[in-house]
C-alpha cells in the first residue's frame, strides 16, 4: 500500500485504540492458590465494554443447523443486561470511521485482546446436589462455582433432588444477582417417590401431579422409567404441561414408551439415547434369558449392544429420527455421562481429581446402592462393545443434526458438571460436528428448545450471556477446561493455572471472574479433603 494510503489508516487506528484516563479495567483473580468460597461477586455495571475479542455469535441460518464464523475484532456494548452495540474494529472498519473515531468506553472495560466470545453455554441436563449430600454442606454453591467458572450460565435441573421449595427460592436468588449461580431451569422429576408406583400412575392421577408441580413452582416436568413412562400416562402429562406452559423431558431406559411414543405424545426433550434405536427393532433386543434390567451391571452392558441391533435396519433408524425431527422432539444426548463404558481407566485418571473433582466423587469401587457404580466387572469386551456402541450412536447424531433436528448438550455429571459439559462439546465434535455448530448447539439450539426467546447469541438486543474465553475454542475445546486442565500433561503442573480456561463469564450483563470462582472451588474440595480426614477445616 502506497505510504499516503496507509498512514490515514495507521492513525485512525492509533485513534481508535487511545484510552481515556477515566476508563476502569475488569481485573482477573486468576494465580496459582486456591480462594475462600465467598471472595468473588457478580457485579453489574450501567455500561460494560467487551474490546478487542473475536465473536462466534452462535447464531446461524434460519430453518438450517449452518452456524456463522467467527468475526473480529470487536468491542461488544452491554447496558444493563442487554447488548446494544458490537462495533467493528478491524483495520478497514476503524478506518472508514475517519481520523476523529473513538471506541466505546463504559463504567469497566473487558481487556478481549487475543480472546473469543461465546454465547454463555447451557448445561441441558445437571442433577443439583441437596443439602447435606456427599458434596458437603456448601455442595450447591461448589457446584455453580464449576458451572459459571466453565462458562455455563444456565442450567436446566433434571429432576430437582435438592428439593422444590429450596430451589426455587435459589432460582429468584440467583436471578437478583443475590446469590453466585447460573440461570435456573427447574424440571420435578415424575413420580415421587421412585419407589412408589402407586403415585400418578392413571392418566387422570398424573394431570394431577402436573398441576401440582406447577404450584410448587417447576418450570418442567422430568419423566423417568415407572409408572410415568406408561404411554397413557405420558401422553397425559405431556398434555397437560402443554396446557399449563411446561414442557416434559424423559429419560426413556428401557420402557414401553419408546422414542416415537414419546415424540408423538408431545414430549419436547428426549434424553441420552435409550428409545430412540428401541423405537427402530421389530422385536425385542437380544437379551439372555437370566437378564434383569434393575441389575445395573446386565442393564448398562447390554446397552452397549442396542445400537449395534437398530442399525441392522438403518432404514427404520432413519425413519426415527426423521418423526422426531418433524414433531420438533429436542434430543439431548449427553455422552460424556457414559463415555467410562467405553473406556473406564479414562474416568480413573482425570487428572481434574487433583483439585477440582470433590473427594467423594473419586470412587473406591463399584457399589451396588449407588447408581452407576455397577462396574464389579468390566471385560475388555464391554468397553470394545461400547466403543462400536458410540461409534454408530455418533453416526446417528451427526444424521440428526444435519437433516436439521434440534440437538442441545447436557453432561448429566453431577459432581464435576462443568468440567462435564465441556467434554460434550469435545464429544460433539467427535461425532462430525464442526465446532461452530457444537457451540451452536450449546448455547442458541438450547435456549430456543427452553423457550428462552431474548437470549439470542451475541446480537444486538440480545440478552448478555457472554463467556469470555481465552484461547480458541473452534481450534480446540480444551482450552474451556477451567484452570488450564486441558494441558495437563503439556506444560508443567505448576504452569497449567496460566493456560486456557474461561476468563470472563456474563450471565444478563452480570460481570463474574471465571478463574477466581474455580480458585473458589479448588478451595472447598481443599476444605473437604480435610473435613472428610477428620482435620480442623475453615469455615
Amino acid at each position: 500500500m502506497p505510504f499516503h494510503r496507509w498512514l490515514p489508516l495507521a492513525v485512525a487506528i492509533l485513534s481508535a485504540h487511545r484510552l481515556t484516563a477515566q476508563e476502569s479495567f475488569a481485573t482477573v483473580r486468576n494465580g496459582p492458590t486456591p480462594l475462600p468460597l465467598g471472595t468473588i461477586k457478580g457485579e453489574r455495571y450501567n455500561r460494560l465494554v467487551i474490546r478487542g475479542a473475536t465473536v462466534i455469535s452462535g447464531r446461524g441460518t434460519p430453518g438450517s443447523n449452518r452456524a456463522m464464523p467467527p468475526e473480529g475484532p470487536v468491542d461488544i456494548v452491554i447496558e444493563n443486561n442487554t447488548i446494544t452495540d458490537i462495533v467493528l474494529m478491524d483495520a478497514v472498519n476503524v478506518a472508514s470511521g475517519g481520523p476523529n473515531f473513538k471506541r466505546p468506553t463504559g463504567d469497566k472495560i473487558v481487556d478481549g485482546k487475543g480472546m473469543f466470545v461465546i454465547p454463555g453455554l447451557v448445561e441441558m441436563h445437571a442433577h443439583l446436589p441437596p443439602a447435606n449430600s456427599e458434596l458437603g454442606p456448601r455442595g450447591l454453591d461448589y457446584a455453580y462455582r464449576l458451572y459459571l467458572g466453565h462458562g455455563i450460565t444456565t442450567v436446566r435441573d433434571a429432576g430437582t433432588g435438592a428439593g422444590l421449595e429450596r430451589m426455587t427460592e435459589q432460582r429468584r436468588r440467583a436471578d437478583a444477582n443475590q446469590l453466585v449461580a447460573p440461570r435456573l431451569v427447574l424440571c420435578q422429576r415424575w413420580p415421587l417417590p421412585l419407589r412408589r408406583w402407586d403415585i400418578g400412575n392413571t392418566p387422570d392421577k398424573a394431570r394431577a401431579m402436573v398441576q401440582e408441580f406447577k404450584t410448587l413452582g417447576a418450570d418442567c416436568v422430568k419423566v423417568s422409567k415407572s409408572p410415568g413412562q406408561y404411554p397413557d400416562v405420558l401422553a397425559a402429562i405431556a398434555d397437560e404441561a402443554k396446557k399449563l406452559g411446561m414442557f416434559v423431558m424423559t429419560d426413556l431406559k428401557v420402557s414401553e414408551s419408546d422414542a416415537l411414543v414419546a415424540s408423538n405424545a408431545g414430549v419436547k426433550s428426549i434424553e441420552h439415547w435409550y428409545g430412540v434405536p428401541d423405537a427402530a427393532l421389530r422385536g425385542s433386543q437380544n437379551f439372555l434369558a437370566d437378564y434383569n434390567y434393575w441389575d445395573e451391571l446386565d442393564r448398562f452392558r447390554y446397552a452397549g449392544y442396542l445400537w449395534s441391533e437398530a442399525d441392522k435396519d438403518p432404514d427404520r433408524l432413519s425413519a426415527v429420527i426423521d418423526r422426531m425431527i418433524a414433531n420438533g422432539t429436542n434430543w439431548n444426548p449427553t455422552m460424556t455421562v457414559y463415555e467410562d463404558n467405553r473406556d473406564v481407566w479414562r474416568r480413573v485418571g482425570l487428572p481434574v481429581k487433583e483439585t477440582l473433582m470433590h473427594p467423594s466423587e473419586i470412587a473406591a469401587g463399584p457399589d451396588s446402592t449407588t447408581h452407576g457404580a455397577f462396574k464389579r466387572e468390566w471385560k475388555t469386551a464391554d468397553e470394545i462393545a461400547w466403543k462400536k456402541n458410540f461409534q454408530i450412536w455418533m453416526k446417528w447424531v451427526k444424521a440428526y443434526h444435519e437433516r436439521g433436528g434440534q440437538l442441545t448438550a447436557g453432561s448429566d455429571e453431577s459432581g464435576i458438571g462443568g468440567i462435564g459439559m465441556i467434554r460434550e462439546l469435545e464429544l460433539m465434535q467427535e461425532a462430525g460436528l464442526h465446532p461452530l455448530d457444537v457451540i451452536k448447539v450449546a448455547t442458541t439450539n438450547a435456549t430456543a428448545a427452553l423457550g428462552m426467546k431474548e437470549h439470542c447469541g451475541i446480537r444486538v438486543g440480545c440478552r448478555a450471556d457472554l463467556v469470555v474465553v481465552n484461547g480458541n475454542p473452534i481450534d480446540n475445546f480444551k482450552v474451556m477446561y477451567g484452570r488450564g486442565y486441558g494441558m495437563a500433561g503439556l506444560v508443567p503442573r505448576g504452569e497449567q493455572w496460566k493456560h486456557g480456561g474461561v476468563a470472563w463469564t456474563i450471565k444478563d450483563g452480570v460481570l463474574f471472574d471465571a478463574q477466581g470462582l474455580l480458585r473458589e472451588a479448588e478451595g472447598y474440595v481443599e476444605q473437604e479433603k480435610a473435613r472428610l480426614k477428620g482435620k480442623p477445616t475453615a469455615p
